[in-house]
């Protein structure tokens, strides 16, 4: 069983970026998310959990912005920006709870190497051409910053890597 803990973005945003995916085609990977936690040190045992949730809950509702899309790597990857010196916050505190080594930070990219984004396709699943196409599509919609309230937060999982991640519970920030 996998875990990672993350923010399904609004309607719109979630929206948007599923039609360019239906459009060429990209719908294998997992759904719309903004990472806040990744899979590093949540184990099966989830002796993790009430930390985290007491963390999540008593940290309250922030606001993200997304912004246009750019690329990781040599266009191994396509995502849209997202900004909030809150969720980095947040990030940090749920990252303290797993007391990471150095090797584990740079493993799941954690702390200062932490980059949130929503993926919005990954260049092992398409061409370079498609992936640029797909670039200038969600341009269209995120030339323009979008920003929103986030009070949820997201424990995704699954059982193994042939399965899509799926929301397994969701913590409220009060």
């Amino acid at each position: 069983m996998e875990f990672f803990f993350g923010i399904v973005p609004e309607g719109d945003i979630y929206e948007k970026v599923m039609n360019v995916r239906e459009k060429y085609k990209y719908l294998n990977g997992s759904d719309p998310h903004i990472t806040v936690k990744a899979s590093c040190g949540l184990t099966e045992d989830m002796s993790w959990l009430s930390k985290c949730r007491k963390i999540i809950s008593e940290f309250g509702s922030f606001q993200i912005t997304i912004g246009g899309p750019r690329y990781f790597g040599d266009k191994d990857v396509l995502y849209l920006d997202v900004q909030s010196d809150e969720l980095i916050e947040l990030h940090k505190q749920l990252v303290s709870v797993f007391k990471p080594n150095e090797e584990s930070i740079k493993k799941c990219f954690e702390l200062e190497l932490y980059k949130p984004h929503i993926t919005v396709a990954r260049k092992s699943r398409l061409s370079e051409a498609t992936i640029e196409e797909m670039r200038k599509d969600i341009l269209l919609d995120f030339e323009n910053n979008h920003t929103f309230s986030v009070s949820t937060v997201s424990l995704f999982y699954r059982a193994n890597k042939t399965e899509k991640y799926r929301i397994k519970e969701d913590i409220k920030s009060m």
